[in-house]
């Protein structure tokens, strides 16, 4: 593992409950190339519950600033102070609700030596109207930005520009989720732009590039473009994940290179888009121990890519999703600011940490789904239920995967099927979507899952399906408008495939699993006790549950 060098120690931004032979959401001082950002220090916090108490105590150096309560800025909040850090309380906001050039954007912050931490940034939406965002750093120095929250931002969510240095971004999430304004003055009608880095081709800091750590954020969906649109930098993106199913394209070059460790690229855009260079210029790109669902792109050698020096904590890019996405410590606004300054993460120093790995991200070997010492985790046993039916793909934090089973990995590949609401649509033949449990010490018993066909043009359909890397089997569906499929797992299955082979569309809602521990070496008849009237068996490879003289399915259907 690489530790996190140089950990200083405040009374305020105080990290507690750390430990660090597992991912440490809440760490204890900016590293990277915002290394030695210390913000206000040991200040006493200066509490602010309003729009004039923020902007009277911004303007001033040496101050740690906590928002106690969701504030409306009225119009973009500047200033040139130094030494500022700047928290806020669990669920307290900043919110503009100004959709203009004049009045839009929340900070633009010219100062050094800057920390914000646990800020939500709510923008109106997107609106092309050469406005602001509801971030900008212009002639910043030696910044950290932690665990915020971007949405909306009016012309961009976060941006970098001018003489502005040497940044560590950590844990942050931008998205968009409102609905974007067309007809603006600059000609976009969808400005979804999220993070740009340089105004122009000729803007750039004193040395002539923008250093900048992004590590452990997430692109999340409504994002467009620009995640970022980097011109004249350098910059290392450790265990990112994009997944907006509306992106152009991810990272947009022009005279940059970017060291990409343990990333996973998802959502919309082909592998070519992922490291897009329309913009011209000599780029250069490496990535290690990447995941993408449409290829990883081969490295870009034009210009030289700077390999971080600096300490740090490398994921696989499957540790790296499932700590990303947790809803309750992950990218975001998720930690937890007392008004006496105090910063946690409830999650550090507990069994919610993914990973436990000694990844030193260089020794290209390929990430995986197991965790970093390749050791399954603890058995899991039940019913795990994956819902399709979200409009998007299932994740823990959008609640498509119970908690219990954050590790499972469910991977869709799907040339023509879409994730619409109330279910999985398949609508090629090549659409394919598995779950695996590799990451678990534990066997499938059963799989449960509801399908429907419509417009069926036959008396009998067949789905495509195999278990681990097995020749496709096929099950048959009767012509009813929907049906539950039940399929009794073969010896050690550790992951199941479901491949649209029906004609006209195949849609599917939900997905169940029966699992037991493989300590346990499970029969094929499985009689076991869950609740003083409940039995669950296995019959003519079926799993069915008893329960007060009634017969269910997996799916709590009664089929008796």
């Amino acid at each position: 593992m690489k530790h996190l060098g140089h950990l200083f120690f405040f009374s305020i931004a105080l990290c507690i409950s750390m430990q660090l032979n597992a991912v440490t959401y809440c760490a204890p001082s900016a590293w990277g190339y915002g290394a030695g950002a210390t913000g206000g220090g040991s200040a006493t916090p200066t509490l602010v519950k309003d729009a004039s108490g923020l902007k009277s105590n911004i303007s001033k150096g040496n101050k740690v600033i906590i928002i106690t309560q969701n504030i409306t800025v009225s119009s973009q909040i500047s200033s040139s102070a130094s030494n500022i850090t700047i928290m806020a309380v669990n669920g307290a906001k900043l919110i503009s609700t100004q959709q203009n050039s004049s009045n839009s954007g929340i900070f633009y912050l010219k100062g050094s030596n800057i920390i914000l931490r646990n800020l939500t940034f709510e923008g109106p939406g997107a609106y092309d109207c050469d406005g602001n965002d509801n971030l900008c750093l212009d002639g910043a120095t030696k910044v950290w930005v932690d665990h915020c929250d971007f949405q909306d931002g009016c012309d961009g969510n976060f941006d970098i520009k001018g003489k502005t240095d040497n940044i560590t971004v950590t844990w942050c999430r931008f998205r968009y989720l409102k609905k974007p304004k067309a007809g603006g003055s600059g000609g976009a009608d969808d400005h979804r732009f999220t993070n740009l880095v340089g105004s122009d081709s000729s803007d750039k800091p004193s040395d002539g590039t923008y250093n900048i750590t992004y590590g452990y954020c997430w692109w999340d969906e409504g994002c467009k473009q620009r995640m970022t649109r980097c011109r004249n930098a350098s910059q290392h993106f450790l265990n990112c994940y994009w997944n907006s199913s509306v992106a152009d394209y991810y990272v947009g070059p022009e005279n940059a290179d970017c060291y990409f460790e343990g990333c996973i690229f998802e959502g919309k855009p082909a592998k070519n888009k992922i490291f897009y260079e329309n913009y011209g210029g000599k780029n250069g790109a490496k990535f290690i121990n990447c995941t993408s669902k449409n290829g990883v792109p081969a490295d870009i050698t034009k210009r030289t890519v700077l390999t971080p020096t600096y300490s740090y904590t490398a994921l696989t890019a499957a540790e790296a999703k499932t700590a990303i996405t947790n809803s309750t410590c992950g990218a975001g606004a998720t930690l937890t600011v007392t008004d006496k300054g105090a910063v946690s993460s409830s999650c550090d120093g507990n069994n919610d940490n993914p990973g436990n790995n000694d990844n030193t991200g260089n020794d290209n070997t390929g990430g995986d789904n197991t965790g970093g010492d390749n050791t399954p985790t603890t058995p899991v046993e039940g019913d795990c239920c994956i819902n399709l039916g979200l409009g998007e793909e299932p994740t823990v934090a959008n609640k498509g995967i119970p908690a219990d089973f954050a590790q499972v990995v469910v991977t869709a590949e799907l040339a023509k099927g879409t994730w619409d609401n109330g279910y999985l649509n398949m609508g090629g033949n090549a659409d394919i979507i598995t779950f695996d449990f590799s990451a678990y010490n534990s066997t499938i018993i059963a799989v449960t899952f509801d399908v429907t066909i419509p417009k069926w043009d036959s008396e009998h359909n067949t789905i495509a399906y195999h278990w681990n890397d097995n020749k496709n089997s096929n099950a048959t569906i009767d012509s009813k408008n929907k049906q539950d499929i039940t399929l009794a797992a073969p010896a050690n299955a550790k992951s199941f495939t479901i491949q649209r082979s029906a004609g006209r569309g195949t849609r599917i809602s939900k997905v169940c699993f029966d699992l037991k521990s493989a300590a346990t070496n499970p029969t094929g008849l499985d009689n076991t006790e869950m609740e003083s009237n409940a039995i669950k068996i296995i019959r003519n490879g079926q799993i069915f549950i008893l329960r007060d003289g009634k017969t269910y399915n997996i799916l709590g259907h009664c089929v008796e």
